[in-house]
């Protein structure tokens, strides 16, 4: 932005060192590495203030911002277990007002670098005034979330606003880089790379998550509700995994070498398994076996032998590792094995928000009227509500037909935009899409901000993979 008032900067060393910079692997691998010192070891204010640093040099001398992609997508597994503000033992250091000014002063410069940008390339660059492909969807769906339980005693300026959050996490990325991104600039394989960095930020985690919570240490049976870390329970992480997990395989499909991805992939798989979430496991092996299915199709005939017979490799492996550790694996697991197939609550709470629907069809009760279920482990007058556990039930029972209706037209617009110009690099990213959706089916992850966050930057992408084809050859 700078070189547009300085024209002098446009040929200076110091530019383009800082243009490389910005515009390199390593800065992706750097913000991922900070994410995961900070979930580690409680460094969040000391990365958060960094990530301010790389944001304000981003604005004032990139070309675009494709360089805080990352920070979007990774920020949020940068909050550590012991600083998780819903704690039992409420030591975080986020309840804390010291931190609370510190935090306000990050984001509040962030905002203000952020929108001068957004209005600078949309002031200066004509083909940035173009709505993008799915907006009329995110407004539809934007509208139905704020307008959840009106017409009932329920809808305030609390359940509004809830709303509006819940539709900028979940689309945020999509307009905000769509407007500063050149998109020239973002070869087809960037989304590979960005989530297999993700994905390894997640394996390391989860196993300081482990660590913590004393699954390597403890002797007996392990409960899996000590699996939590500064962003989410076990379900949390088991679905961000499968979000991940297909990116790695782009590479398995892709490369020479894919057979060394595909280790990766089977540790990932593990990796997830050891979260103990059902949910996560049953869709997470489902989602590997079609990427696994997708990989053996696309690949070349050397490829293809080299990945079945590594994928032998590792069922072979998985057979020793459960008939030499069953006793050790039945302690570790234990919690997971008594669950077995019970439903958990979830069709009681299930029928509590379809009645909760009947009560008012056309816009619902909006986001807080499901605490009236007596569910949930959220009080009265926390931001965060308690779930239904299911998409289309919390659509329903919080915000009813209408957002039904709008988030129908929503997911026409994703499946025409993913079936456009149809691509294996398309295939992957609807993989990582559908790892949120199909697991959303028996949770609420497609309402968590991580994920939402993740979500619309995929969708950012696949139309810039359109639009590669149509104007980019």
């Amino acid at each position: 932005m700078l070189k547009y008032f300085y024209p002098k900067l446009h040929n200076s060393i110091f530019q383009t060192i800082i243009q490389k910079i910005l515009d390199s692997k390593f800065l992706i691998l750097l913000i991922g590495f900070l994410a995961l010192l900070s979930n580690l070891f409680s460094l969040e204010i000391i990365v958060l203030y960094i990530y301010l640093v790389i944001i304000i040099i981003g604005v004032l001398f990139s070309d675009d911002l494709l360089c805080l992609l990352p920070i979007a997508c990774c920020g949020y597994y940068t909050f550590s277990r012991k600083n998780n503000p819903l704690a039992i033992d409420k030591t975080s250091v986020f309840l804390e007002e010291s931190v609370i000014i510190h935090l306000i002063i990050i984001f509040s410069i962030t905002a203000v670098f952020a929108i001068t940008r957004l209005v600078f390339e949309i002031i200066t660059k004509e083909e940035k005034r173009k709505l993008p492909k799915l907006t009329w969807g995110f407004l539809a769906l934007g509208f139905s979330y704020i307008l959840g339980g009106l017409l009932t005693k329920y809808y305030d300026g609390r359940t509004a606003f809830f709303g509006l959050v819940q539709i900028l996490s979940l689309s945020f990325c999509y307009f905000f880089f769509y407007f500063t991104i050149d998109f020239k600039k973002v070869k087809k394989t960037y989304f590979a790379f960005l989530v297999t960095v993700i994905s390894l930020i997640l394996l390391f985690e989860v196993l300081g998550m482990l660590y913590y919570a004393g699954f390597f240490a403890s002797n007996g049976n392990f409960s899996r509700s000590l699996l939590y870390t500064g962003w989410g329970i076990n379900n949390n992480v088991a679905a961000c995994i499968c979000m991940s997990l297909p990116a790695p395989f782009y590479y398995v499909t892709t490369k020479r070498q894919g057979w060394l991805y595909l280790i990766f992939c089977n540790i990932l798989l593990i990796t997830l398994i050891s979260v103990q979430s059902r949910n996560g496991i049953l869709f997470g092996i489902l989602i590997f076996l079609i990427c696994f299915i997708a990989s053996i199709i696309k690949s070349s005939n050397f490829n293809r032998i080299n990945l079945i017979l590594t994928q032998i490799f590792f069922l072979v492996i998985y057979a020793l590792i459960i008939l030499e550790f069953n006793e050790l694996l039945i302690q570790k697991f234990s919690s997971i094995i008594s669950a077995g197939l019970n439903d958990s609550g979830r069709f009681k709470i299930y029928i509590d928000g379809l009645k909760q629907f009947l009560n008012n069809p056309i816009f619902g009760n909006g986001f807080y009227e499901c605490l009236a279920g007596r569910w949930g482990n959220t009080e009265i007058g926390d931001f965060l509500p308690s779930r239904y556990h299911n998409t289309y039930v919390q659509i329903l029972a919080s915000c009813g037909i209408f957002s039904l209706a709008a988030y129908i037209f929503h997911r026409i617009q994703t499946i025409k935009l993913i079936t456009k110009n149809f691509s294996v690099e398309k295939f992957f990213m609807f993989m990582i899409l559908f790892g949120l959706i199909i697991t959303s089916i028996l949770d609420c992850h497609f309402f968590n901000f991580g994920p939402g966050f993740l979500y619309s930057t995929i969708l950012l992408l696949l139309e810039i993979n359109c639009l590669r084809k149509e104007n980019f050859k």
